[in-house]
């Protein structure tokens, strides 16, 4: 049971990370908060287009 957990853990926390990071850089180049985007990124990975339409309809800071 715990190698399944692990199994199956591991792959969706790094799909998490990448997509927070590659949100949280496209945040960075609007001029808005990396951390913040990051963390936006990694907890709604499902809905990694949406972060991006939002990020590309905010204007520049």
């Amino acid at each position: 049971m715990f190698s399944w957990v692990v199994f199956i853990t591991i792959p969706v926390l790094t799909v998490a990370f990448l997509s927070g990071r590659f949100t949280a850089k496209y945040a960075a180049e609007k001029g808005r908060s990396t951390r913040a985007w990051f963390l936006w990124g990694a907890l709604f990975f499902p809905l990694f287009p949406v972060q991006w339409m939002v990020l590309g309809l905010l204007p520049k800071k």
